[in-house]
């Protein structure tokens, strides 16, 4: 967008926005750029519930957008509500050990939370007379319906605590779970201790005895009784469909439990996602990283579990180079209009234009070093704003200077968000120390592997890398080839997006973030020509 020109210098400390949605909602809210997916979330009768992204896609600014949108909403942030105390939960170890599945319990966690925080919203209940008028209120309605009889059973149970925090409700649960353990196993191991050494103690027949009794415990759970409730609120709590009721969770890819406990937790939700849409003016609306739910349905797919049934429920966060341009041109012209005048000042403005000779326009150039998310985009023009304080005009040295900090950054960044998945992602980036831009198989020698080896070989067994680096040196066999080493690097590198592969003569380079988000062994071993993505080119020493 171009426009007069200005004379109005880049001050020290502009930037054109935060890199966390929490702390840029002042620019947020002036410069969101709606391209169809926050009314289609917030329209409850789209299955679309799961904001999906990578980090600084844009999913916590849509949220923001979204409870700033409605008139009765409630946020959640795991973080608040301790779920870490079922990692030292004595009942929890010892249903791990007895390997008895608690997808049942994580469900009924997840749905009386949710019924909680919805009957909270719909009545305001903030107090223990607040709830105490509620249910008199409620049982009124309810006197002649003889068929809400296990509902029922549920408010008679819970009802005088609804006002009370989340994470005692949680605990509360837990305790229950234990008492009804304890009832169920009987006299007979009336001397088990129930934690997870207690259950290592056992005989085997013993702990297939005492399995068997646990896991009826977890069927018995209050499931069939959550089920009428949830009829039950639809016809008396939320009838009127006029109004909309939402609640929001974000927050689900920090570290608010230890991964295995988290993934189950979040699987678990995402179920009741499903189960929710059951009272139709209500919707729970929540957001997850892309790698996040690849690794929750790799760590919780059982048998017979199919991926694409979740598909209709996600919302993709997926941007156009031309919405990034907007993005920045909009929060260019919003920082100079606070601070200078109401004169509008655009990128073009104050942006160089392409070399003399030819080249790339800047923005082209920027955003060819981002993976097409704002925060990329965002940190990139912040930190050439820094370079270029004081000045008028950016240069294209200031855009090449600040491409080293940025580029350092962005490696770092990386190393952050896929962390759970590739704890040694920055060991094995290693391999593209000093490569040509664009390379071949055969110019990773020999010594840039072992060289790299070496490193990995010592890391977390987490990361596939370091997995099959232990296996290369501990294999007598000569089952796994060097070669093995190198597709699995190069998979890892591709998934992060540090890499995009070209898979034969015909076909263009495919990404991950553009294209397909894994790769096989077999398309990664059919890929002669590989490129370095341009983020990291600077902090790589790539040759280009």
């Amino acid at each position: 967008m171009v426009r007069k020109k200005t004379s109005l210098a880049i001050k020290k400390n502009m930037k054109i926005g935060d890199l966390e949605a929490e702390t840029d909602r002042d620019l947020l809210g002036a410069c969101f750029i709606d391209k169809g997916d926050l009314s289609q979330l917030l329209n409850v009768k789209a299955p679309e519930a799961i904001i999906l992204g990578r980090t600084g896609s844009g999913k916590s600014a849509l949220i923001l957008k979204g409870i700033a949108a409605v008139n009765n909403s409630v946020f959640l942030d795991p973080s608040d509500i301790s779920i870490r105390f079922l990692e030292h939960s004595d009942i929890i170890q010892f249903f791990d050990a007895l390997g008895v599945k608690l997808d049942l319990f994580y469900q009924v966690l997840w749905r009386h939370v949710l019924v909680v925080e919805l009957l909270r919203m719909r009545y305001g209940l903030k107090s223990e007379h607040d709830n105490k008028s509620f249910l008199e209120k409620f049982y009124r309605l309810m006197a002649k319906d003889k068929l809400k009889k296990k509902a029922l059973e549920y408010f008679t149970e819970w009802g005088d605590r609804f006002w009370i925090d989340t994470d005692e409700h949680l605990r509360e649960i837990t305790r229950k779970l234990e008492r009804d353990v304890r009832t169920e196993i009987g006299a007979g191991w009336g001397t088990i201790a129930l934690t997870g050494s207690g259950a290592l103690n056992l005989s085997e027949s013993d702990k297939v005895e005492v399995s068997q009794r646990a896991s009826r415990v977890v069927s018995g759970l209050q499931i069939k009784k959550l089920n009428e409730v949830l009829d039950l609120l639809s016809e008396y709590a939320f009838e009127d469909r006029q109004k909309r009721y939402y609640v929001f969770i974000d927050k689900l890819d920090v570290d608010w439990a230890e991964t295995d406990i988290r993934c189950k937790f979040i699987r678990a939700l995402i179920e009741e996602v499903k189960t929710f849409r059951r009272l139709e003016n209500v919707k729970i609306i929540a957001a997850l990283r892309h790698d996040l739910l690849d690794m929750v349905f790799d760590r919780t797919r059982g048998s017979g579990f199919q991926e694409e049934k979740y598909e209709s429920y996600l919302l993709p966060v997926v941007w156009k180079r031309d919405e990034l341009g907007r993005v920045i041109d909009k929060r260019i012209n919003e920082i100079f209009v606070r601070q200078y005048t109401k004169q509008g000042v655009g990128f073009d403005d104050i942006f160089p234009p392409p070399k003399k000779g030819g080249g790339p326009k800047s923005i082209d150039y920027i955003l060819d070093r981002t993976l097409l998310r704002p925060r990329d985009a965002l940190q990139f023009v912040n930190e050439i704003f820094k370079v270029a304080s004081g000045s008028e005009k950016i240069s294209w040295r200031d855009i090449f200077a600040a491409e080293s900090i940025y580029s350092k950054k962005r490696l770092n960044s990386l190393k952050e968000e896929w962390g759970d998945i590739y704890p040694e992602l920055l060991e094995t980036i290693e391999i593209l120390r000093g490569l040509d831009y664009t390379f071949t198989r055969g110019q990773m020698t020999d010594d840039r592997i072992n060289d790299v080896c070496i490193s990995l070989f010592e890391g977390n067994s987490r990361d596939p890398c370091v997995r099959v680096v232990k296996k290369y040196f501990g294999d007598s066999g000569g089952k796994i080839k060097s070669s093995d080493i190198v597709t699995t690097m190069l998979m890892s590198l591709y998934h992060v997006g540090a890499i995009g592969v070209k898979i034969s003569s015909l076909d263009t380079f495919i990404w991950s973030y553009i294209d397909q988000p894994t790769i096989s062994r077999s398309e990664i071993r059919r890929s002669n020509h590989i490129k370095i993505h341009k983020m990291l080119w600077r902090s790589l020493n790539v040759v280009f």
